[in-house]
């Protein structure tokens, strides 16, 4: 696009014996028209932003559905806080890191669930340590996360371990949730490891002590006893009302409008006549209860939940990705601190961009995913750390834009290269943000230009994505990158017709034609088009895709990025299938033929090229 409009205007300006050192010039002007009109066909896209677009609305934290009420989960370290969490949510596989260690689990993590038809949201917290010492890391910044998740939730279960017994420090944890929580919403305890229907009840019984009321005898585990205590959660939340009205009532309702269909005799609604009404199917009374119970069935439908951009924030360890997360979120999501590796789950911070006012379109929700610093592989031992990376190279495959943090201070390691040449393998949109700015010393009218050269030198697996230069502890530029989040959604999902993506392989083929073995093979390159998006993948038909070296490779790739706008923050995927030429031939006599003629159509795939 752009090479198709500095060639129109060098047409109008330059004299006609400049244009010798294109040799194809008739090519060239057979390929104006489809340039020009291509050209008009981009600038009244919807997709494409015109002056007169109306201004963006500020961005906020997402509004969450009071519908879905949130439970939170307290307890002391080590009790399996985080495995009923993955038992509830049902994700045993990819949830919440589970060791037989304490102190893993730092951030509170929000995780959904459904029990019964009914949907909901589950908060994970670190292990709650009231007397500090040099072995409780993190232990005030703890604290302040469950605070925040007991305010946030509609109610609390407080997990104990069956087998070690009640303790001092879950007798104080008690005591603040009896004085402080439970006047405000239930509060139930879990007695977790209880696997065997024997001693279970007997090693729950020792809790009864709590003041909390019945404990429930569960096991993370195996999932005994977590059916009764959800049933029992909901019923409390629904009698508190700290959630909305019918809340946890859409299996009784069911349950309900079915027994009504089968009861025999008059329904306490009724008289008789009604009643025979409705043993037979006509009028009213049989019309109302097939109503109750269509809409009983109805209300397990899954809500249509508006789509999210998926933003992946990946980096090292220490370059500041939770600092940049609570500058997104405006507020303290992550525990921040001088020590790398303080992030241990991936935390997801929900942020919305209403629509315009006056209009009926959906919000842009985004869902920034804060993930582990990853280090060098031969560093990483088997254990948590191992599933912390595991976790965080699964967000670059989930994302749809990947926020690739480097240090200001510290410049490109070979770290930096291996997660770019891995954004890039996975075929992510990536924006390369260069946080630490402020840190930067003696800067000057030059430097933001020497270190865009830098990294683009340096990176070049990513050379096609913008660079941002930011500060998450000052918030300088931060807001940028919504927008730039924007472009690369837009070039990620971007897709072009098949007739400019070969008027743009034909000119970069003309310019310059696949290298020559010295065998004397050469590649033939036929046509190509677009198959997907995200990323654009198109495939190019050649003869042989093994004559395609990955330096002319490249060379296309370049050559699309300067005629085409759109993709500067996505990678192309090409895919070069082989096809003969005499395959060829065939097909092009049945396609470019006219009726009746034999097949007159020719094999070459430019047919005004000489």
């Amino acid at each position: 696009m752009r090479l198709s409009l500095c060639l129109l205007l060098a047409w109008s300006c330059a004299p006609v014996n400049s244009f010798l050192i294109y040799k194809p010039s008739r090519t060239a002007l057979a390929s104006f028209e489809t340039h020009l009109s291509y050209a008009l066909a981009t600038s009244n896209n919807d997709d494409t932003p015109s002056l007169e677009q109306e201004p963006l609305q500020p961005i906020r934290r997402l509004r969450k559905a009071k519908k879905e009420p949130l439970i939170a989960i307290l307890g002391r370290p080590n009790v399996g806080k985080s495995a009923l969490v993955n038992r509830i949510a049902g994700t045993q596989s990819g949830g919440a890191i589970v060791a037989d260690e304490s102190g893993i689990t730092r951030d509170r993590t929000y995780r959904p669930a459904e029990f019964l038809g009914e949907g909901f949201q589950i908060v994970d917290t670190g292990g709650l340590v009231f007397d500090e010492d040099e072995n409780t890391l993190f232990a005030k910044e703890i604290r302040e996360q469950a605070m925040i998740a007991i305010d946030e939730a509609a109610a609390v279960i407080m997990v104990v371990d069956g087998q070690t017994g009640l303790t001092a420090l879950d007798s104080q944890i008690a005591d603040f949730l009896r004085k402080e929580v439970l006047r405000d919403i239930p509060v139930l305890v879990a007695v977790n490891k209880c696997e065997s229907e024997k001693t279970g009840g007997m090693s729950a019984a020792d809790f009864w002590s709590l003041g909390l009321g019945e404990p429930f005898a569960v096991s993370a585990l195996h999932g005994v006893g977590t059916a009764e205590l959800l049933e029992t959660i909901f019923e409390q939340i629904n009698e508190r009302g700290t959630s909305f009205g019918d809340f946890g009532t859409k299996a009784i309702k069911l349950h309900e409008a079915k027994k009504n269909m089968k009861h025999k005799g008059p329904l306490p609604w009724e008289d008789e006549t009604d009643y025979k009404m409705r043993k037979y199917g006509i009028g009213d009374p049989a019309q109302r209860v097939m109503e109750d119970y269509e809409n009983a069935k109805a209300a397990f439908d899954a809500e249509d939940r508006p789509e999210e951009i998926n933003v992946a924030i990946i980096g090292r360890p220490n370059v500041g990705k939770s600092s940049l997360l609570n500058s997104l979120f405006g507020g303290a999501r992550a525990i921040v601190s001088d020590v790398a590796g303080t992030t241990r789950d991936s935390i997801d911070a929900l942020m919305e961009r209403p629509s315009p006012p006056g209009r009926d379109a959906p919000s842009t929700i985004y869902r920034f995913v804060d993930t582990a610093g990853i280090r060098r592989k031969g560093k990483v031992d088997f254990g948590p750390e191992f599933f912390m990376v595991n976790r965080a190279l699964r967000a670059i495959r989930r994302a749809d834009v990947v926020l690739l943090v480097l240090d200001a201070t510290a410049g490109v390691t070979e770290q930096d290269r291996i997660l770019a040449q891995k954004i890039g393998d996975d075929g992510r949109a990536c924006v390369i943000v260069c946080n630490k700015w402020d840190a930067v010393v003696d800067k000057d009218s030059t430097t933001l230009d020497k270190s865009v050269k830098f990294i683009r030198d340096e990176l070049p697996q990513v050379r096609w994505s913008p660079i941002l230069f930011i500060s998450a502890a000052t918030g300088q530029r931060v807001g940028k990158l919504y927008s730039a989040v924007d472009e690369a959604v837009k070039a990620h999902r971007k897709r072009i017709s098949t007739s400019v993506l070969n008027e743009v392989l034909r000119d970069a083929v003309l310019w310059q034609p696949p290298p020559a073995r010295r065998s004397g093979a050469q590649a033939k390159i036929y046509y190509c088009n677009q198959v997907s998006t995200r990323p654009p993948t198109v495939i190019v038909f050649v003869n042989d895709p093994k004559l395609v070296s990955d330096n002319y490779k490249r060379y296309l790739d370049r050559k699309f990025r300067e005629s085409l706008d759109g993709f500067a923050a996505t990678p192309i995927r090409f895919i070069f299938r082989g096809r003969r030429e005499r395959d060829m031939v065939r097909s092009s006599r049945s396609m470019n033929g006219a009726p009746g003629d034999g097949g007159s159509g020719t094999s070459f795939p430019f047919p005004h090229a000489e």
